[in-house]
């Protein structure tokens, strides 16, 4: 069998700074691990549990499938990060009319007021030096990338009809 030719040509793939998906994935990469560290150093939380404890403080009573749909997160991690809210007491499920709701305690309601500080903290340090104009300006082409994100869906339902490519 002879050795397979090496591509030794370089700066031909996506570019950080002219790729949106790769730069956007590139700034949440870092500020989710940070946080992740973070809180589990302070709270003994990660960032699901995190994300489920500020779901709950702004819809309570409500099922693991909304959270999921909150957060987009997989009903796997939502339940398996719930469970380990209602061990630490910080979360608790109750059965309402045969649906599983749940709720913050008391501590778990604490915990979230004292991550948030954290989070909004972490915020003002990533928007430093941004006016409002440009913090308005920004959420508004935030929210037109999410707008967008059906599309990029039908794309890829549309892509994965085609013949295979390899």
């Amino acid at each position: 069998m002879s050795e397979p030719t090496i591509v030794t040509e370089r700066n031909l793939s996506v570019r950080a700074e002219t790729y949106a998906p790769y730069f956007l994935s590139l700034i949440n990469n870092r500020l989710s691990w940070g946080a992740s560290q973070l809180y589990l150093s302070l709270f003994d939380l990660g960032l699901n549990e995190w994300r489920i404890l500020s779901a709950l403080r702004n819809e309570p009573g409500i099922q693991a499938l909304r959270v999921s749909e909150m957060v987009s997160m997989n009903k796997s991690v939502v339940s398996r990060s719930t469970r380990k809210l209602e061990e630490e007491g910080l979360a608790v499920a109750r059965l309402v009319m045969g649906k599983r709701l749940l709720w913050l305690t008391d501590e778990g309601a604490k915990v979230h007021d004292e991550i948030i500080e954290i989070a909004y903290r972490r915020e003002a340090a990533l928007l430093d030096g941004f006016d409002d104009k440009d913090r308005e300006m920004l959420f508004a082409l935030l929210q037109r990338l999410a707008d967008n994100l059906p599309k990029v869906e039908q794309l890829d339902q549309s892509l994965l009809h085609e013949p295979a490519r390899r």
